[in-house]
């Protein structure tokens, strides 16, 4: 398992049991790796904005902060190029995630897999995971009248536009094909 599947497996291990702790021994185990390394990963986490608490005691271990979500992101500063993009992504998904939470309206600035760049408003559905690890937002896009499919690394920018998105759709109603959209990365904005 690469690191970047690694981090994720052990936000989404967190998740699952949240709000009760899991020890670094725990994890090592479910995940195949030494304690050290559960350690260190659950370090870059923690430094990247992933709100994971440490509990200390007969009974601690690691466990997602249970006051909000979190944003379902690869934050590694590695294969984000420098420290600022990785800024730059924390601030984009906290602003998404407030979005999601508050069923707010966002204007985005997206990059598509040609290079075209287009701002847009969009109502926000769901963050869902998809093949290699990217991320991404589902949402009602009012420049297309239709649902689309966001690609996280590619929003450069992210902002509330003040605007209250309709009544919260569910995920069926966005696309009953979304599994497949994100698969094949064809629908993407």
């Amino acid at each position: 398992m690469n690191r970047t599947d690694r981090l994720n497996a052990l936000v989404q291990e967190l998740r699952a049991i949240s709000p009760r702790c899991r020890s670094a021994r725990e994890l090592s185990a479910r995940l195949g790796v030494s304690v050290r390394t559960v350690e260190r990963d659950i370090s870059a986490l923690q430094q990247a904005g992933v709100p994971i608490r440490a509990e200390a005691g007969e009974r601690g271990g690691y466990a997602i902060d249970s006051s909000g979500a979190i944003p379902p992101l690869d934050l590694i500063p590695a294969e984000t190029g420098t420290e600022a993009a990785l800024d730059a992504r924390a601030a984009v998904a906290r602003v998404i995630e407030e979005a999601l939470r508050d069923r707010r309206v966002l204007r985005i600035v997206y990059e598509d897999r040609s290079g075209a760049t287009t701002e847009r408003d969009v109502e926000p559905g769901v963050f869902i995971g998809g093949r290699g690890g990217f991320w991404y937002l589902v949402a009602w896009c009012r420049l297309r009248e239709d649902v689309r499919v966001f690609r996280l690394d590619r929003v450069a920018a992210a902002a509330l536009t003040g605007e209250s998105a309709r009544a919260r759709r569910r995920l069926e109603e966005y696309a009953p094909d979304i599994p497949d959209l994100i698969a094949r990365d064809s629908a993407l904005g």
